[in-house]
């Protein structure tokens, strides 16, 4: 009876410390830890962690202890369970023969050197996760789904810590988005100037995801281009009013498809303008586009260039900064229709033919100095 009780004990001993990492909030650093467990605890056979993109941001694989051959087999029929399809609920086993992943019998594993793979559902209240795997010959293979095995008393262990920290990952990405976006809307409360407007929303653009340079280039569709109206970084000075064409680079790609878009290896991409890096000796390494658009005017592009740090740009940036757009290009629509209004009043009141060069406060519905100073 003592005999029996040991490995109960251990086996608690084990889970107590698989639930110490309850904490973590990361899925990605979660994912590595509950590897770097597997791995100590279970030393012998290979180790695969796969989680399906319709519960996390997107569909990922962590691999430990696998071979080269069977890894991108692996690879590609993980990947293939990470579609919008409804998960597994049996375990599986499976063998590389000629190429190919195919099925085996649990029952009936040959005894042989042969590789086998054993793949184990994820699941947390009625949703699918992912999968965990171990990749070994037969014998081990067998002693590990064994009816004495532990291995079946941690994957509901584990699947709820995956569980809990996507929800908690998931949390967090909603709180950083509604504080980014009140942070936009309280500027474009009460920055009154359109160039001060823009570079501070460039500025927070730049530091929330974050990213070395950041610019809003504004759409002349008579001259069908873009203009640098605001920048910010190391070259942002440099680009102010420059010009090119509408029909190049990555931002006129987004705004020729309307949706924002990510490049983290623009000098290999078809849609790269490299005009700008050559004549300022910059170098684009990631870049994140997207359109300003208001209703049926198209007013420009907002872009974030090279995140800092590794892993470039992200679906999470994407639509962060889809959001943001949407807002920057009503503030820009509605700015120029105060333009409109402030140019139409001094051609009305003082047969001016145009409002330039005036000095004026914004706000103002008598906005021209000349007029003001007139009624004094």
């Amino acid at each position: 009876m003592m005999m029996q009780k040991a490995p109960t004990l251990e086996n608690t001993q084990l889970i107590a410390k698989l639930a110490g990492m309850v904490t973590e909030v990361d899925v990605e650093r979660q994912c590595a830890r509950i590897v770097s467990w597997l791995k100590e605890h279970f030393p012998g056979p290979g180790i695969v962690l796969s989680l399906h993109g319709t519960n996390t941001r997107k569909p990922s694989l962590h691999t430990e202890n696998v071979p080269k051959d069977l890894f991108k087999q692996i690879q590609k029929s993980f990947l293939k369970q990470s579609q919008p399809t409804e998960p597994r609920d049996e375990i599986r086993a499976l063998s590389l023969r000629e190429g190919e992943m195919l099925p085996v019998d649990l029952q009936r594993v040959p005894e042989s050197e042969e590789t086998i793979l054993v793949a184990v559902p994820l699941r947390a209240e009625n949703s699918g996760l992912g999968t965990l795997a171990l990749v070994s010959d037969s014998a081990t293979i067998q002693s590990l789904t064994g009816g004495e095995s532990p291995l079946f008393s941690f994957v509901p262990i584990i699947s709820s810590i995956l569980h809990n920290t996507i929800c908690h990952q998931q949390d967090a990405e909603r709180i950083r988005f509604l504080r980014l976006y009140q942070t936009v809307s309280s500027a474009l409360g009460y920055v009154g100037d359109l160039q001060e407007l823009l570079t501070t929303i460039v500025s927070i653009v730049t530091a929330e995801l974050p990213s070395e340079e950041g610019s809003i280039l504004l759409y002349d569709e008579e001259a069908n281009e873009f203009e640098f109206y605001t920048a910010v970084g190391e070259t942002g000075a440099e680009l102010q009013t420059e010009r090119f064409p509408a029909d190049k680079g990555i931002a006129g790609r987004a705004l020729r498809e309307g949706k924002a878009l990510i490049v983290n290896d623009p000098q290999n991409s078809p849609d790269f303008y490299g005009n700008i890096d050559e004549e300022h000796g910059f170098k684009t390494e990631s870049i994140l586009a997207a359109p300003l658009i208001s209703g049926d005017e198209t007013v420009g592009v907002v872009e974030a260039i090279n995140k800092i740090g590794d892993g470039g740009f992200s679906e999470e940036d994407k639509q962060l900064l889809s959001a943001i757009a949407d807002e920057v290009a009503l503030a820009i629509k509605n700015a120029r229709l105060f333009d409109y209004v402030v140019d139409s009043y001094c051609k009305i009141r003082q047969g001016q033919p145009s409002c330039k060069g005036c000095k004026r406060p914004l706000k103002s519905w008598t906005p021209c100095v000349r007029q003001l100073e007139g009624k004094s």
